[in-house]
């Protein structure tokens, strides 16, 4: 039996995706999974590293491992006319220094195109309080807040400036591509086609069986302060129909955001 790392985020959606592997509904002969989970910056230096065989990378990050890595047709986060905001404790808050989930993030790198004069501060793996705390201690004057946080932000009080898909949109007239999967080239083409059916059957089966999602998902969602609602609304934007696989938008999108962030 051989042993492969699958390294995902700590984010409802990436769980969803990845839900039938661990319940065993998907499986692949011959391979077992061990399953890494960490934030998304982590992740990206982890990949850079080479140190997972099938990998959870910001998009912005894509060429960085591209030597190591092929992009996966599936798997993938996009936002379409919304994304990850950028809050404060008032409305005029300025962008001078601002807290980003990690420097490699696609958020980081959106955030640098909508507000250049920013000083990018990394909070990696920062809860919503951590970010609230920085916030009210002056640390910094903004902050960018990406998966469940964008949708819990006001229960803490605090106020929407800019939302980074709104803001790619309005620059693009295309959808946000943030997050995406990596597979090892070195894996072979045989073992990459055979890995790469199975992870598109998990993300079809987590489309699938939604309610079944939910239920499993429910302690994780109770953690991030949504209830079933508010976790069904999150997966409905980043576990979805893009997710299970890029369509023509979504690959012009990705091709125009590496253009731009250079």
């Amino acid at each position: 039996m051989r042993t492969l790392t699958l390294a995902y985020s700590d984010d409802a959606d990436d769980a969803a995706m990845f839900l039938a592997i661990v319940r065993g509904e998907v499986t692949v002969p011959g391979v077992r999974f061990e399953h890494v989970r960490s934030d998304i910056a982590t992740l990206n230096a982890l990949a850079e590293k080479g140190g997972a065989d099938v990998c959870a990378v910001s998009v912005a990050q894509v060429p960085r491992v591209a030597a190591q890595y092929e992009l996966l047709p599936h798997g993938g986060s996009v936002g379409r006319g919304y994304g990850p905001v950028v809050v404060a404790l008032t409305k005029d808050a300025p962008l001078r220094r601002v807290s980003v989930p990690g420097l490699t993030t696609t958020a980081a790198a959106v955030l640098k195109l909508a507000a250049p004069e920013a000083k990018l501060v990394p909070m990696v793996g920062a809860s919503l309080g951590d970010v609230h705390g920085a916030l009210r201690n002056g640390e910094v004057d903004a902050a960018v807040l990406v998966h469940e946080g964008r949708l819990v932000y006001q229960q803490v009080g605090l106020q929407l400036l800019l939302d980074l898909g709104v803001f790619w949109e309005q620059e693009t007239g295309l959808p946000l591509p943030l997050g995406a999967n990596v597979i090892k080239r070195d894996l072979g083409p045989e073992l990459v086609a055979e890995l790469t059916d199975a992870l598109g059957r998990s993300i079809q089966w987590a489309v699938d069986n939604r309610e079944l999602v939910l239920d499993e998902l429910a302690p994780h969602g109770e953690e991030r302060g949504l209830d079933r609602a508010g976790l069904a609304h999150y997966l409905d934007l980043y576990a979805n129909d893009d997710t299970v696989g890029y369509d023509a938008t979504c690959q012009r999108a990705i091709g125009e955001l590496l253009k731009r962030i250079g």
